[in-house]
């Protein structure tokens, strides 16, 4: 995505304009004119970009909220449990044994549920901090129905107004559970449709939006600056991808992979640790480009060339390709464009 914003410092160059120049210098150069960019393609790829910017952002709200439907949850199963566990302990002589006996078992699962719930919390988040967190629900709530079974069964030795008070408190907070795990659930299932639409199956931490523009990522050491359409987490790795619209080509283009490599060399000095690839998506196709020391000296040798011709000026199409020409939205106004 072009980022919206262009750093302050006339020496900044941001990532889309080395992807401009990877394509064409003189386009590059064009497009650094007051001239507004006017093309078809251009528009169509802009609505699609926003339209994957938003499904993307309705993933990280949907299961946000889907947790906090979950965490409420766990918490009204939990009250459930514990006033079911305190009913139980209201009977009389009567009885005792399989009222102890239903106790035990409840607390045998609800210390279970405290056993997930310190391993959710002692773990990195991500899919088995959230099958944790689940497991909890389930093992809580199954406490909480022996607990309100144990009420029933032996309702006969109970001080007769407590029991049920505390019998029909315990079903009050198991249908509340039930009510913020179905809303859990249906957010969970629309964020799985998108994920399903978009192939995305890892934690997204970055999406760029016009709605909201998220941090500018910014490289004082190489003067570089930029927006990756989305960031996703993938085994502690901070991973770009960029979303290109359009026709589908056989590989890679050159100026897309110089795009993407110095998204790289910002994730890299964003949180100091280089990720190992980023990622360009070409409708339902994904090319992993990997990021290594060869990369990042063809980007930063391509910052240079554009440096260089922003001080002399002599700026000139560097292709013969028709194809190429008629695709550029500079087309209009390029005293070099080939016929």
């Amino acid at each position: 995505m072009v980022e919206s914003r262009a750093p302050k410092d006339e020496n900044t160059i941001s990532a889309s304009a080395l992807e401009k120049y990877g394509y064409c210098p003189l386009s590059w150069w064009l497009s650094r004119s007051d001239v507004k960019e006017e093309s078809e393609a251009l528009a169509n790829g802009e609505t699609a970009h926003q339209t994957a910017a938003q499904d993307l952002g309705t993933i990280v709200t949907e299961e946000s909220q889907a947790k906090v439907f979950e965490s409420i949850v766990l918490w009204f199963a939990i009250a459930a449990t514990l006033i079911s566990v305190i009913g139980v302990s209201l009977v009389f002589e009567v009885g005792q044994d399989v009222s102890m006996i239903m106790g035990v078992i409840a607390l045998i699962w609800i210390l279970a549920a405290c056993y997930f719930l310190y391993k959710a919390e002692s773990m990195p988040k991500g899919a088995h901090n959230l099958r944790y967190q689940r497991m909890i629900l389930i093992f809580a709530i199954v406490a909480a129905v022996i607990g309100v079974n144990s009420v029933t069964l032996l309702s006969g030795f109970f001080q007769p107004k407590i029991a049920q008070i505390l019998q029909a408190i315990s079903l009050a907070w198991l249908v509340a559970a039930c009510y913020f795990l179905y809303h859990s659930l249906k957010r969970f299932e629309h964020a799985l449709f998108k994920r399903r639409k978009h192939q995305v199956t890892q934690p997204i931490t970055y999406i760029d939006t016009n709605d909201r523009k998220p941090k500018l990522f910014f490289s004082e050491k190489y003067g570089l600056a930029g927006r990756p359409d989305y960031v996703l987490m993938v085994d502690e790795e901070h991973i770009p991808v960029e979303i290109k619209t359009g026709r589908v080509p056989k590989g890679p283009l050159f100026s897309h992979i110089l795009q993407v490599a110095a998204y790289c060399i910002l994730i890299e000095e964003e949180f100091g640790v280089p990720p190992s690839h980023g990622v360009i998506k070409y409708g339902n196709m994904e090319s992993d480009i990997e990021y290594d020391s060869a990369l990042k000296e063809l980007v930063v040798s391509k910052l240079g060339e554009m440096r260089g011709l922003m001080k002399n000026g002599n700026v000139h199409r560097n292709h013969n390709k028709p194809g190429k020409c008629r695709n550029c939205s500079r087309r209009g106004i390029c005293p070099e464009k080939l016929s």
